[in-house]
């Protein structure tokens, strides 16, 4: 036998040696694996390994043989099992990547909602509290009041009281529909149609004009989710306006990796100082109304669309007009 056959069959070994080492790898791996449907993609892949081992194995015998036909024909059986190998390890590769990005995004949720839940813990120790706090007072000044005989202060406190109770239950609506905000279920979302659906609620309203300026794009996300942001910022374009008529806006421009869709009207304007605060549970501007208004509409707002991979922020000079500035991600992935 020519000595050239030696290396020949030397080389041969050492691939089927390192086919050995891969396989026990892989059932490292394996064992690793939680997901059923991962564990099958990489069980495929070690059975394709063991089964390349024992054609290096024969094509060694083949070479001591010296049936060069016979070698020529494994081998082309080896190269085709070769391009299987690949495309079954890149598979089993981006199966993998996919399951790990889909846990990577539940404990982000977890992360998230863990948060959720402590600031939720800090807001029902403090916020609800105050009007359980003025519940508690009124009943006092009731009963101190029907001890002394001064039947028409009752009237007033059991009016406040209603007030008390009214903020109280509106408080925990807010806080249930923050926490509904659940998993995003993508879809394409012309912004013309979805705001101009918005704007149509106002169209009989002589006071209120509504208008989008230019075209908007059409991006990915949820559809309900996205709705209840428009209708949340238009609403409240609407609500906090002093003038004879209200003017609100859209209109968007397109930067190299995000859309920016802005919301502009011609209100009364925000100071500075509440830019970040109006985007916080349960913080108002105003006490006006209080019991209606109980500040969780533009939390809604930013939990909503930084789900999406967005931001959001304020414009304004707090003395005229506001723009409410959305970043949306051109390509949004989940």
């Amino acid at each position: 036998m020519p000595i050239s056959n030696y290396f020949i069959i030397g080389f041969i070994l050492i691939g089927a040696f390192i086919m050995l080492v891969s396989a026990r790898y892989v059932q490292n791996i394996f064992n690793l694996l939680p997901n059923n449907d991962l564990k099958q993609s990489w069980k495929k892949l070690r059975i394709l390994i063991l089964v390349f081992f024992i054609g290096y194995l024969l094509a060694a015998l083949v070479v001591v043989l010296g049936e060069t036909g016979l070698l020529a024909l494994l081998s082309g059986v080896i190269f085709l099992m070769g391009s299987l190998f690949v495309l079954i390890v890149v598979k089993a590769g981006l199966d993998s990547f996919k399951k790990l990005n889909e846990l990577h995004q539940n404990l982000d949720d977890t992360e998230l909602k863990n948060k959720e839940l402590q600031k939720f813990a800090y807001v029902t120790s403090h916020d609800l509290k105050t009007p359980l706090r003025g519940i508690s007072s009124l009943t006092s000044f009731i009963k101190e009041d029907l001890e002394a005989g001064e039947i028409a202060y009752v009237h007033n406190h059991l009016s406040e009281i209603q007030h008390c109770m009214n903020r109280l239950e509106n408080m925990i609506n807010g806080i249930l529909l923050y926490s509904k905000i659940g998993r995003i279920q993508p879809e394409k979302i012309n912004l013309n149609t979805l705001i101009q659906e918005e704007f149509d609620k106002y169209k009989n309203q002589s006071n209120i004009e509504c208008v989008i300026k230019g075209k908007l794009p059409t991006i990915d996300g949820d559809r309900i989710q996205l709705s209840q942001v428009m209708s949340n910022l238009i609403n409240n374009a609407v609500k906090y306006n002093d003038k004879d008529v209200c003017e609100i806006s859209v209109y968007s421009s397109t930067k190299s990796n995000f859309h920016e869709i802005i919301f502009e009207d011609n209100g009364t304007g925000i100071d500075a100082k509440y830019h970040q605060k109006i985007f916080e549970v349960f913080q108002t501007l105003s006490e006006q109304d209080n019991d209606k208004n109980v500040g969780i509409g533009l939390s809604i707002v930013k939990k909503i669309i930084e789900k999406h991979h967005g931001t959001i922020r304020v414009k304004s000079n707090g003395i005229l007009g506001t723009q409410f500035i959305i970043s949306y991600p051109i390509h949004f992935v989940r």
